[in-house]
């Protein structure tokens, strides 16, 4: 167990323990669900480093006055992580999670690729995507992230999306796709793609977006090519979205943790085109706009609500 000074709250992080502290701001941000909880517990089972780093962060998040929303959970003896444990869970974690994928990017970094088929692909910041190009098509997995893909014409191998429980198709196309655990959204920028979960299946044209997730398939909707594709461009427009939703968004431009005390605050409506190459800056803005206030430690920016 981590014993945790005053002076520690003026200390930086160690990598580790900065990454689980990321686990516990998405975990407490009103939307995980057992799952997440999960997939949080399976990342402290990698090692005992991680085990050890998960300890600091959830006693610094105490320390911050916030309670822990789950039971804690129960540790594994080290003499099975060293039978082999370790290996397995970080095995499975790497397959299920995108850890060892072909293709990731890191926070605040965009990649192009020219894929061998002739496509492009363009990734988003944090993004893990796996190529598996066979005889018969062409699949890229996409665990988590964003991407933009120009397809390039091949009807003898279809070009597919896999992202969460579902597959989209492209049909001579351009298009966006954003994963984020369960929940997936696509945009279309040129022709058509075929979306396909479970039973359902809808076909979306160029100009619209559709969402998926757990709770199934949303309705075709439309959309404005020019904010979907901000990102491409270095920026990041929202209208009338939570603040929460929008620092999540920023938060894959900026190496630090950003923490919402209050939860009514994660709920204030956002309008703003965002310069993604300077996410600390943005969030000043935010502070200037909104009754925000900042207050900043080596390892964590907490967001508390300004007083009357």
């Amino acid at each position: 167990m981590v014993a945790l000074s005053e002076h520690d709250l003026d200390n930086p992080l160690s990598p580790l323990s900065e990454e689980a502290l990321h686990w516990l701001v998405m975990l407490h941000g009103g939307e995980a669900d057992e799952a997440d909880w999960q997939r949080y517990e399976d990342w402290c089972l990698r090692s005992e480093a991680h085990q050890a780093a998960a300890d600091e962060a959830e006693l610094l998040w105490q320390r911050l006055g916030s309670a822990l929303q789950r039971p804690r959970r129960r540790r594994t003896p080290a003499l099975l992580l060293l039978l082999g444990l370790t290996f397995s869970v970080a095995f499975w974690q790497g397959n299920e999670q995108g850890w060892l994928a072909d293709q990731r990017t890191g926070v605040a970094e965009r990649r192009t690729l020219q894929l061998e088929d002739g496509s492009r692909l363009e990734l988003a910041p944090e993004t893990r995507v796996d190529l598996r190009f066979e005889d018969r098509q062409r699949v890229l997995t996409l665990y988590r992230g964003q991407l933009h893909v120009q397809v390039a014409a091949d009807p003898q191998r279809p070009f597919v999306v896999e992202a969460a429980d579902g597959a989209i198709r492209a049909l001579g196309t351009g298009f966006d796709v954003w994963r984020d655990g369960d929940d997936v959204r696509l945009s279309v920028t040129e022709h058509r793609v075929r979306v396909r979960q479970g039973a359902q299946q809808r076909d979306v044209d160029v100009g619209q977006s559709l969402a998926y997730g757990a709770r199934g398939m949303a309705d075709v909707q439309p959309v404005d090519l020019e904010s979907a594709g901000a990102w491409r461009r270095d920026r990041l427009v929202v209208e009338e979205r939570p603040l929460g939703e929008v620092l999540s968004a920023l938060s894959r431009y900026h190496s630090g943790v950003w923490l919402v005390r209050d939860a009514a605050l994660r709920e204030l409506p956002v309008t703003a085109v965002f310069d993604t190459r300077d996410a600390e800056a943005q969030l000043a803005l935010l502070e200037a706009s909104l009754p925000i206030r900042l207050r900043r430690l080596p390892w964590l920016t907490l967001i508390e609500a300004r007083a009357q």
